[in-house]
């Protein structure tokens, strides 16, 4: 597929930039290099990224003729950790070893010993280099699995779990001004119903939504079935997605996700995601919603509606 080209009009509206400040950045500092044909200066979608974590990086108070010779990957690093930018200015320092970084072993002691500042750290060196996708398959899922499993095994207790989803849902916050898109093809509203408390299924799947370009309207965890709705209706999104149900509260979870089938106005798509039980997914696929079975299903609905990895 052919990747799409903006005039400099589309790309100050995409990026907030004014044009004169562009024109200013590319001639000064030259930032990024535009292609050029007889209607002007034509940006890739790369060139739109950039300017957008430097905007971002601009409105944090650093000066663009420093920012202009750092890579991307620096320029995320600087954005989801100003405190390891400002001690760690070199590629080597921030980036590491991704072997290293990768590594989780690290991030699960730290989170069975609570400590906040150690896994935040991690987790802020990780979002570096990594792409929205990457950090949900290679970091958050696999953590995820671990964090579950060691829960059930009594390795790991409730508050290491709030622990870990409240890092998450930092990590989201952070990712979301890096990828914000002005105009976002399509808008999802993600929350988990009335019983249903678990949050990690949503909080990766509003990272691969806001990754792929989409907008998102985060809720979080436990609400009643007509404050989902009620919510949906006052944004307007494509889809209402809903999170881990039948992992806790089967009963009531369920009947919620009736409620909320029976009454969401019939444009806005329903998915449910983390199905547990064959009875629960049975109940399920009685009523309009889509279930969603994995993660790659997920990314090939994301995708219809306008996502992009």
């Amino acid at each position: 597929m052919k990747s799409l080209l903006y005039p400099i009009r589309a790309v100050s509206k995409l990026t907030g930039i004014s044009i004169d400040t562009l024109r200013a950045w590319e001639r000064r500092y030259q930032v990024v290099t535009p292609q050029r044909d007889e209607r002007g200066r034509l940006f890739s979608e790369a060139d739109v990224r950039r300017l957008k974590l430097l905007r971002a990086a601009v409105e944090q108070g650093h000066a663009i003729g420093q920012l202009a010779s750092l890579s991307d990957e620096e320029l995320q690093g600087l954005l989801a950790s100003p405190m390891l930018a400002a001690n760690e200015t070199s590629t080597t320092k921030v980036v590491r070893s991704t072997k290293s970084t990768l590594e989780l072993n690290a991030v699960m002691t730290a989170i069975e010993r609570l400590d906040y500042a150690e896994v935040e750290r991690e987790l802020a060196l990780m979002a570096a280099v990594l792409t929205p996708r990457e950090l949900v398959h290679q970091v958050a899922l696999p953590l995820m699995r671990q964090v579950g499993e060691a829960w059930h095994e009594n390795k790991l207790g409730i508050a290491q779990e709030h622990m870990t989803s409240a890092l998450l849902r930092n990590l989201l916050g952070a990712l979301v001004p890096l990828h914000r898109h002005n105009a976002p093809q399509s808008k999802l509203l993600l929350a988990t119903p009335s019983g249903e408390h678990h949050e990690f299924g949503i909080l990766l799947t509003a990272m691969l939504t806001v990754g792929g370009g989409l907008g998102i309207v985060y809720l979080g965890t436990n609400l009643p079935a007509k404050e989902i709705v009620g919510a949906a209706q006052k944004t307007a999104p494509q889809a209402v997605i809903l999170g881990s149900v039948g992992a806790n509260g089967a009963r009531t979870a369920i009947k919620e996700v009736q409620a909320i089938a029976h009454t969401l106005p019939a444009q806005i798509e329903l998915w449910v995601g983390g199905m547990q039980g064959e009875g629960l997914i049975n109940e399920v696929k009685q009523t309009r919603a889509l279930l969603i079975e994995d993660f790659e299903m997920l990314e090939q609905h994301l995708t219809r509606l306008g996502a992009r990895f």
